[in-house]
């Protein structure tokens, strides 16, 4: 399994697009997290000295993007071994194509959350700096921070699963880019509008809304409580991942 996983990382590393991809959701984090501690510092007198809930807008921004570009990595990731045929070859040379798929999985989520770190790191560095200090790293901000880095591992296993499912890394990309920001909303105001409400619960971006901003924003009214968003994020994960699974199990390699 060690020989798997070094050979993913090293499939990788040898393609440009692992670190393409990061350079936009850092480069969102930094003027997302600079613009919101501008306004925060500008309103300190309205807020009584409080900046952290207006600067922390940045925080969630720079998750979400990091979020976004963690699952379009995973199913580029995934799925562009099928379109150059090289994922025969792999199949080929290991002992069953489950370890394989687990490798690559695995991989891919380990990027991935390096991803969300590095933008956490750059997000965080920026509420600093440009609130002159009086942004607090305390518990609930490091909470959401924590909750940011496991709804990326989530986005990377939903990703990951599209790519396997698809064997393709055109359709999941833009199926994911189209659904996180837009695709959504839609989805919700068109259940709303026939009657049925409460879609938001259940939803993926909604659900990501709620796990990172729930130590922020503990109204329930608003937001799924933090267990139940986990829950239910982690979920969509597992049937991603699960589906793509079997279906590469069974798909006829060239």
């Amino acid at each position: 399994m060690t020989t798997l996983l070094t050979s993913e990382i090293r499939k990788v590393t040898t393609l440009n697009f692992w670190w393409a991809l990061a350079l936009p959701p850092i480069f969102v984090g930094i003027c997302a997290s600079a613009i919101s501690s501008a306004v925060a510092s500008g309103t300190e007198d309205l807020t009584g000295g409080d900046v952290d809930g207006v600067a922390a807008v940045g925080l969630f921004i720079s998750l979400m993007f990091s979020m976004l570009f963690a699952a379009v990595f995973s199913a580029v990731n995934t799925g562009t071994e099928f379109r150059h045929d090289t994922i025969t070859t792999s199949f080929l040379t290991a002992s069953g194509r489950d370890r394989v798929i687990a490798a690559k999985i695995a991989v891919t989520a380990l990027f991935s959350v390096g991803y969300g770190m590095i933008v956490a790191i750059c997000s965080l560095a920026c509420l600093l700096l440009f609130t002159g200090g009086s942004f607090s790293l305390d518990g609930e901000t490091m909470a959401s921070v924590a909750s940011g880095l496991f709804a990326v591992v989530l986005w990377s296993l939903i990703g990951s699963g599209l790519g396997l499912l698809f064997g393709s890394p055109t359709w999941p990309s833009i199926i994911i880019v189209a659904w996180f920001p837009f695709g959504e909303l839609i989805a919700i105001g068109i259940l709303s509008g026939i009657g049925i409400d409460g879609a938001w619960h259940v939803t993926p971006s909604a659900l990501t809304l709620s796990l990172v901003a729930a130590s922020q924003i503990n109204d329930e009214q608003v937001l799924t409580s933090w267990a139940l968003s986990a829950v239910g994020l982690t979920l969509w994960g597992a049937v991603s991942v699960v589906a793509g699974w079997l279906r590469t199990r069974e798909r006829d390699i060239g």
